[in-house]
């Protein structure tokens, strides 16, 4: 790897910011640069902005209390799980 650059679980940790916009730019740069080169991570954020455009259409009252239950407790069970993995495995988001 070379000095400067940014391995997979380093990625992974920033996506949520790099998504967000809420990088420096040089940082911004160099996760664009991983996720161009890395088909693993640019894979997981594939999946990570298909999981967006779904649950941002979900509405109050358009999904029951008991699935929405059921969601946090799953999402809650693999933020407990681990951290985050090169292989997008147990990633852990660093927002609530």
């Amino acid at each position: 790897m070379e000095e400067g650059s940014l391995g997979c679980a380093e990625v992974l940790a920033l996506l949520t910011d790099y998504l967000d916009a809420a990088l420096p730019p040089g940082r911004h740069r160099a996760v664009a640069a991983h996720l161009g080169a890395c088909e693993g991570c640019s894979e997981w954020l594939a999946q990570v902005l298909a999981t967006i455009a779904a649950v941002g259409c979900l509405r109050d009252g358009v999904i029951s209390a008991q699935v929405l239950a059921a969601l946090r407790e799953s999402f809650g069970e693999r933020c407990r799980g681990g951290g985050v993995t090169s292989d997008g495995g147990g990633a852990r988001g660093r927002r609530t």
